[in-house]
């Protein structure tokens, strides 16, 4: 197998390409005076399965594109089945048309994927699942939840109290607490479309208790910074903020770790700061298999 990087995701392919002891090729890139992008693929493939490993996140439209161009190099040399890892998949909070006159922006972005040559996505934690039998391609998604459990218990929470927010926070919450044993709750969370103003809750009981709350996505941190707010002022004794994919836009660490937050970790299917926890050898035994 060929792993084939594009710019935004290099580091992880080369972590990958160690832990699934496959190839990395050479892409050469630059970018033009006028914005514009060139990559080349310097490596041959002819006996050897090509994948693509770039991801989504910001600058997501300059990675997509990325992606894109890539993808016409591979069909271009002929690639019969075209497999792309995007560890974090952009636009996927867009799944529905909240207002009126708005669009379903992860399937215009899965058709251009699939109008690009792409068969098949390996990601990890999208945010939104049910979208997977809409999809024009074959979605893999992945689980890095028990990496993010893993490193809590190297941390010291070896029983924490897992909460998390959001329509998928039961889900989460059940899946790090069933790895450390431990309970588990939902921060209810809201969101005004037009304003971004979040609101939180938990009916939890918390009090001098050890707590973790695990997310998917922390973009600008409000809804992690309010839910550890929270879960201080019912009598949490130590907080860790967790999530798979770390955005951390707009000074978002800061604002979460300002807010009593004792620890934040993330993985890093997002390059950043906090990602003391790798997805490579999760996506390399996937690759393997498939």
């Amino acid at each position: 197998m060929l792993l084939v990087p594009g710019p935004g995701s290099k580091y992880l392919a080369a972590k990958i390409a160690v832990a699934g002891g496959f190839r990395l090729a050479d892409v050469e890139y630059k970018r033009f005076p006028d914005g514009e992008h060139y990559l080349r693929l310097a490596s041959d493939f002819k006996d050897e399965k090509p994948v693509l490993v770039n991801g989504l996140h910001p600058p997501q439209d300059e990675h997509l594109m990325h992606l894109a161009l890539l993808a016409d190099i591979l069909k271009g040399r002929q690639a019969e089945y075209l497999t792309a890892v995007i560890p974090y998949m952009a636009y996927a909070r867009q799944d529905r048309r909240f207002r009126e006159g708005e669009p379903i922006s992860i399937l215009t972005v899965l058709r251009m994927m699939a109008g690009a040559g792409i068969d098949q996505v390996v990601t990890v934690n999208i945010h939104s699942p049910w979208i997977i039998s809409q999809s024009p391609i074959k979605i893999i998604d992945l689980d890095a939840s028990g990496l993010l459990a893993t490193y809590l218990l190297q941390a010291g929470f070896e029983r924490p109290y897992i909460l998390s927010p959001g329509k998928k926070g039961g889900t989460m919450a059940e899946e790090v607490a069933s790895i450390l044993e431990t309970s588990y709750g939902v921060i209810r969370s809201s969101r005004d479309p037009v304003t971004g103003e979040v609101e939180v809750s938990t009916d939890a009981e918390l009090a001098g208790e050890d707590v973790a709350i695990v997310d998917d996505v922390i973009s600008t941190g409000t809804t992690m910074a309010k839910s550890v707010q929270l879960v201080k002022k019912l009598g949490a004794k130590r907080v860790a903020a967790l999530c798979i994919h770390g955005l951390f836009l707009q000074d978002s660490a800061s604002k979460i770790i300002e807010s009593g937050a004792d620890l934040l970790i993330a993985t890093d299917t997002v390059p950043n700061g906090f990602a003391v926890a790798s997805v490579a050898g999760l996506l390399a035994q996937k690759l393997g298999e498939i």
